[in-house]
């Protein structure tokens, strides 16, 4: 039973999880290089995040008030634990991060929404190519 509960509390937030790893990762990085932020450039981050997110939802779905519908597929375990989707957005930040303030905060926002979504996705493809792998082996035994 409580192994059910920790399978189904892990699966229900790993997206989250990952999420906040890249944003507070990211987040970190750029204290380091500007310090605290100011509330404007606290708002760039956030102005960033929502852009990049933005940016994916109108690729996405190609239109700004159509109905949401898409299917729900399959997580692959390999696929919940985001060490390319979580990471990948603080490895850009290291030179982003640099950039001249606020113009690194906007712009931090934006590749780790950008990255940490964009990275599920080839965590997605690289997990199904290791369940085919696996299945593959599993056969020739």
């Amino acid at each position: 039973m409580r192994k059910n509960f920790l399978r189904s509390t892990l699966a229900n937030e790993s997206k989250a999880y990952g999420f906040t790893i890249a944003f507070w990762g990211s987040g970190a990085l750029l204290v380091n290089y500007s310090g605290l932020p100011t509330v404007s450039e606290a708002l760039m981050y956030g102005l960033g995040a929502i852009t990049g997110f933005a940016a994916l939802i109108l690729y996405s779905y190609r239109n700004t008030f159509s109905e949401i519908e898409y299917e729900e597929s399959d997580v692959m375990v390999l696929s919940m634990v985001h060490y390319v989707a979580a990471l990948l957005p603080i490895a850009i930040t290291y030179y982003i991060g640099r950039l001249e303030t606020p113009y690194n905060f906007l712009m931090t926002g934006f590749s780790v929404s950008m990255l940490y979504n964009l990275g599920m996705i080839l965590e997605e493809i690289l997990s199904e190519k290791g369940r085919k792998l696996e299945q593959k082996l599993y056969r020739r035994l």
